[in-house]
């Protein structure tokens, strides 16, 4: 099995979250030498010695057991995915969307039906808001997402019912594309009322994407998660009605996290459905959406969306050697390590001969460079690193 399989294999692992994965990357330096340290053993010797120096063990049972089964036949959950005739793309590829990358932890894999360069476009707009809308939220969320398909923008939502169904439907009743994030696998999408609203979306041009293996049940704490996602992929985000504890308001707060605008349709004080987005106008950066034509003007959409050129895409440094070159020699060294697969910073300090504090100011460095990526507490190389990786295409 090659390193990108097994790097999807542990993502799929139940149990094996962000940081969990990230610190087996760190102890065994990639995906496919943890699988060989669960099989002879090296695991369970971390495992003791991680419960020793936190006072608690690493992992939960359940999720050892799950990460044993996996070791064992690790091309079953692979199969699980193929079955299923999803794509997926890893922070190791190059396709990897590029405005994942800017989460402090970007989705190790990402699982999707229908068209990935949709999340790829050059103009993408999140619209989130409660559950439980008034017609008049409907309204305005129809109007919304029939003026961004003007302005050429993909729109990103939860999938989910009320607001997030209803941008998904207006988008695609103009013609528009639309991505869809959901909260649990491909096998437990959502609700069911929106089965044939995810087949169209993908059927237009759109997608629908998850983290989660495709066996994945939603839970409390994948929704959150979810967000994070939503946030990422937009350039904005537009809020329509949110009352106290919406999703939308975790939603709307990743997006700030991220630098990105946030436009939140005001309402009547009191109103329940409005307390939340009243919240983020007072209590946050965000701006009120007050008129269409305003809401383009402050997406910067006045213009026609213009095509990436080659010209464009074109690196100032075309190549990985290229960027090494321009490193000093302790940077150089940590990131000829980090293009050999993952590593944590003891395993930086003890392969490449430096000292902590050389080795954490070259990954800083490279990290402000974009030349790294963190998963949890390992490190992969980026950026112009990435460009000559040695892990299979794509698929």
């Amino acid at each position: 099995m090659d390193q990108r399989d097994a790097w999807i294999a542990l993502a799929s692992v139940e149990g094996v979250g962000e940081e969990t994965f990230g610190a087996l990357l760190a102890a065994f330096g990639s995906a496919g030498a943890t699988f060989e340290a669960v099989r002879d053993g090296r695991f369970d010797a971390w495992r003791r010695e991680r419960r020793e120096l936190d006072g608690r063990p690493p992992m939960v049972s359940k999720a050892v057991d799950e990460l044993r089964a996996a070791a064992a036949d690790p091309r079953s959950l692979l199969d699980q995915i193929a079955r299923h005739s999803l794509w997926t793309t890893t922070v190791l590829d190059a396709d990897y969307p590029a405005r994942l990358r800017d989460l402090p932890g970007p989705p190790a894999v990402i699982h999707g039906h229908g068209d990935r360069t949709a999340l790829q476009r050059t103009r993408a707009v999140g619209v989130v808001g409660t559950r439980r809308p008034t017609p008049a939220g409907r309204a305005l969320t129809a109007r919304i997402c029939a003026r961004l398909v003007e302005c050429g923008a993909t729109v990103v939502s939860g999938l989910a019912v009320g607001i997030d169904g209803a941008a998904h439907a207006a988008t695609l009743d103009h013609g528009g594309i639309a991505v869809g994030v959901i909260g649990g696998g491909h096998r437990h999408p959502g609700p069911r009322a929106h089965q044939r609203l995810r087949n169209e979306v993908v059927q237009n041009g759109g997608a629908v994407i998850s983290e989660h293996h495709p066996d994945a049940h939603a839970t409390r704490g994948t929704f959150p998660r979810r967000n994070r996602i939503i946030a990422a992929l937009s350039d904005a985000l537009i809020v329509v009605e949110a009352p106290h504890k919406s999703g939308a308001l975790s939603t709307a707060h990743h997006a700030l996290e991220l630098g990105r605008p946030v436009l939140v349709a005001p309402g009547r004080v009191g109103d329940w459905s409005m307390a939340g987005a009243l919240a983020l106008l007072r209590d946050t950066p965000a701006r009120p959406l007050v008129g269409l034509d305003e809401m383009v003007a402050d997406l910067g959409y006045l213009a026609a969306p213009r095509d990436v050129t080659e010209a464009d895409e074109q690196p100032a440094t075309s190549s990985r050697e290229g960027a090494l070159a321009m490193l000093g020699a302790a940077e150089r060294a940590v990131a000829r390590r980090l293009c050999e697969g993952p590593a944590g910073l003891d395993l930086l300090v003890a392969e490449t001969g430096l000292g902590p504090a050389v080795v954490s100011s070259a990954v800083t460095f490279l990290l402000m460079r974009g030349w790294a990526h963190a998963v949890g507490p390992a490190y992969i190389c980026a950026g112009m690193l990435a460009q000559e990786s040695t892990t299979a295409p794509p698929r």
